[in-house]
């Protein structure tokens, strides 16, 4: 407090005076109003802000990730980040700019892995030859060789053992088509199939 008292006796003693100065008595003048205002207006501001702390007030970044692995942030257009600063009857807002960096793993799109999946297909010339109930085969799906929705299988099944190339119609479901030795007819047998994925 001693400095700021310091302070207003030398702002009275070095104001200009000729302002509209007038005699306040006998060896001293009078400080105009307006410059009174001021001192008075600069005290009270420099003991608010020894008093008191800023409040500082951040705008809200909405980051949204969909299932497709697509970022979205603060709705559809960029939008800056506001910084607001309250201190003392002043207000100071800045407005950043925001850059959303998005690092994402992309899957491969080939390579090898264990998949297996439950399958129910066709012996197409047991079928034909035998009748169609010989034709029915069910048994298991060994994925072990991928490109993207294309996958290579190894098939065994109730009545036969092959090898053929599945599709993946969903990221559980898909098609197949091979080759399959039927246990049951000692022949080999062009297999159509469709398979559901454990994972």
């Amino acid at each position: 407090m001693k400095w700021c008292l310091r302070f207003a006796f030398l702002l009275l003693v070095f104001l200009p005076h000729h302002a509209s100065s007038q005699q306040c008595g006998e060896g001293s003048e009078c400080v105009p109003q307006e410059d009174l205002d001021d001192l008075i207006a600069l005290v009270e501001d420099q003991h608010c802000m020894r008093a008191s702390n800023p409040t500082f007030y951040m705008g809200s970044l909405t980051i949204i990730t969909d299932k497709d692995g697509r970022v979205y942030y603060s709705g559809s257009e960029p939008q800056p980040l506001t910084l607001r600063m309250v201190w003392c009857g002043y207000t100071l807002e800045v407005d950043v700019k925001v850059d959303v960096l998005v690092a994402e793993s992309k899957p491969p799109v080939w390579g090898f892995r264990f998949r297996p999946k439950f399958a129910g297909s066709f012996l197409v010339l047991d079928a034909i030859e035998r009748s169609p109930q010989e034709g029915v085969d069910v048994g298991i799906l060994w994925d072990f060789l991928y490109w993207h929705d294309f996958n290579l299988n190894v098939a065994t099944g109730y009545r036969s053992a092959g090898l053929g190339v599945g599709y993946d119609l969903t990221s559980n479901f898909g098609a197949y088509g091979g080759y399959a030795f039927s246990f049951w007819t000692l022949k080999s047998n062009p297999q159509l199939g469709l398979y559901f994925g454990f994972w």
